[in-house]
């Protein structure tokens, strides 16, 4: 009974522009996938409703997968299948944009969202398309029965949240023995007298952990507890063989402390099984503090209070007296983790109750959004948000609900929270995330006004090429005033965040600004880059601040960093030839060789750059 399908209209999307493209990827980024589009290796463009899909040939044999989300602020999200990790767009995303943008009329093939296309199937045809699916795909049906098994429960009826921790699916026990073995191991392949045996330690360790963070985020802390329980004996006997000078090998047990109190009230064992962890626990936490570690704290008072703790009780039945607040040491991270318990559990009225007493204002309006109340929490995030932080988590999750328009009023009002100068370096971060996360979306909207002071808003606090350049497209006929307005702020910022300044002095020309940003103790790649900028115009500059950093490392007479000092001479001798003084660069040439003949690898290297220069 399915009706016939007809070619979808091209939705009116914004379109987008390199120049935001740019925005969100590195400059490698942004060439090499610039070259793939360049060379035909994105293929089909397909847009669904929002999502824009495409497969990109690249260094392996199946093409890469990727999906960009578009809204009215332009891209909201962008996936890949490949590895890279690095921050920003990979370069098969910037090819995919780059075809979008580029593509002629007709070129992206425009099909239905997957809800229109099931619309017009009876219950039978749905049946008999999923069976189809699950039968070329056997992987699917497991999926489909873990959705169906962690499908939200009835809400709890009492306070006690019976249920609340849903027990383990497996069918099989979690084999701790062999996770037990492999932790052995790798204690084992370190030697203790090795000062950086801790770094390998704790990285060989970190996908352990992160095996038992699943299955607490899987809602399965049961299978959780013995692997917690064998990472936390093998670790508590092995460690003290090992350097620890700096701490970090003690600091793990915070993370360990941290994992058991999720642990704990996620499998909300009974009172006897309790009693027997919380032994354990009194066990290893003794012999931690032995060495002043005391990260077992959180874990024990989780194990204390459990989920009978009778403010929390009155709190998730809706009774409890916000003035009467748990004030213990660990309790804001102890009503966070039941927070997040009750929400993986299905229990989203107990879990609003719980955040309305306790005063969460943030987790409180994510969970009016998340049970479709969204006029309810873009109300109280206006009113009851403090911080731009809280603000853009909100305004991000109104976004990827498809409430534009909400998450603009959101981010708006963020933009207004606390004064012009943020004292906090942390809470200033926080702004200038919020305000440029509002150009694009404000831009989409039509509130140029508004993209252009949140824009000017996250360069007073944090400057970036990429949003500068955003900025100046945007301004159209305004932006030599705006230009100004910004490179003033620029030069009188007194911001440790000088690579962004850098990156617009240089973009713009402005040599004497950069140099000047630069300080009095660069870094080496912020100097070079300068250096680099300024040999043409300002070689004079260069010799000075280019000798100066090779003399600091050929008087300090470290023979492996004679490389580093050779690379500044080189900048030295271009700037010597730029300013016409070449036989000056002979006679610096001569005074090394006689203040340093001696040093036979950098009489060597000297040799070197000048036979590279012939």
């Amino acid at each position: 009974m399915g009706s016939k399908q007809t070619t979808p209209a091209q939705p009116q999307l914004p379109p987008l522009s390199e120049v935001q493209i740019r925005q969100h990827a590195s400059a490698e980024s942004f060439a090499r996938g610039a070259d793939y589009e360049r060379r035909g290796a994105v293929g089909q463009l397909v847009l669904r409703g929002d999502l824009l899909q495409a497969e990109v040939e690249g260094s392996e044999y199946e093409p890469y997968r990727v999906t960009v989300s578009l809204d009215v602020g332009g891209v909201r999200a962008a996936s890949c299948s490949c590895p890279y990790d690095w921050g920003g767009l990979c370069k098969h995303s910037v090819a995919v944009m780059l075809a979008y943008i580029h593509a002629a009329p007709g070129q992206v093939a425009v099909r239905p969202l997957l809800a229109e296309l099931l619309a017009g199937l009876d219950r039978d045809q749905l049946e008999a398309l999923l069976l189809r699916l699950a039968a070329q795909d056997a992987e699917l049906i497991e999926r489909i029965d873990a959705l169906v098994a962690a499908a939200p429960p009835a809400a709890a009826a009492t306070g006690n949240v019976e249920g609340a921790a849903v027990a383990s699916g497996r069918r099989t026990a979690v084999d701790a023995t062999a996770f037990r073995q492999q932790i052995r191991r790798i204690f084992r392949a370190e030697r203790p007298d090795d000062s950086m045996a801790y770094a390998s330690i704790l990285a060989n360790l970190a996908p352990l952990v992160a095996q038992i963070q699943a299955f607490l985020d899987g809602d399965d802390a049961q299978s959780a507890l013995p692997l917690l329980e064998a990472l936390t004996d093998e670790y508590s006997e092995a460690w003290v063989d090992y350097d620890d000078s700096d701490g970090e090998l003690g600091s793990f047990f915070d993370e360990l402390g941290a994992l058991w109190a999720a642990a704990l009230l996620g499998a909300n064992p009974k009172k006897v099984e309790l009693k027997r962890w919380r032994e354990r626990l009194e066990g290893w936490a003794a012999s931690a503090e032995e060495y002043g570690c005391e990260g077992f704290g959180i874990a024990l008072q989780a194990a204390d209070e459990g989920w009978s703790e009778p403010w929390i009780d009155a709190a998730i039945l809706g009774e409890a007296r916000p003035d009467r607040r748990p004030t213990s040491v660990y309790a804001n991270e102890l009503l966070a983790i039941r927070l997040r318990i009750l929400e993986r559990s299905g229990h989203f009225p107990e879990a609003l109750n719980l955040a309305t007493a306790a005063g969460m204002a943030k987790d409180q309006a994510l969970l009016l959004l998340g049970m479709g109340r969204v006029d309810e929490a873009v109300e109280l995030g206006r009113r009851q948000l403090s911080s731009a932080e809280e603000v853009l988590a909100l305004a991000q999750a109104l976004r990827d609900r498809g409430e534009p328009a909400h998450a603009l009023a959101v981010g708006e009002h963020g933009l207004g929270l606390g004064g012009s100068e943020p004292s906090i370096a942390g809470q200033a971060q926080a702004r200038a995330r919020l305000a440029a996360w509002l150009v694009d979306l404000a831009a989409g909207q039509g509130r140029i006004d508004l993209a252009l002071r949140a824009g000017a808003e996250a360069q007073r606090i944090a400057p970036e090429l990429g949003l500068y350049r955003r900025l100046a497209e945007l301004a159209g006929p305004a932006w030599p005033e705006l230009r100004e307005r910004l490179l003033a702020a620029l030069r009188a910022s007194k911001s440790w965040m000088v690579v962004g300044r850098i990156d617009i002095f240089l973009h713009e020309g402005l040599i004497d600004d950069a140099i000047a940003t630069l300080g009095q103790h660069p870094s080496g790649d912020d100097l070079a880059r300068v250096m680099d900028a300024a040999l043409a115009t300002r070689p004079d500059w260069v010799i000075m601040a280019a000798t100066a950093r090779a003399a600091a490392i050929i008087d300090a007479g470290k023979a492996q960093h004679y490389d580093s000092a050779i690379e500044w001479l080189r900048r030295a001798r271009v700037a010597y030839q730029a300013a016409g003084r070449q036989p000056e660069w002979q006679a610096h040439l001569q005074g090394l060789h006689a203040q340093h003949g001696r040093k036979r690898k950098l009489m060597g290297l000297l040799d070197q750059l000048e036979r590279a220069r012939r």
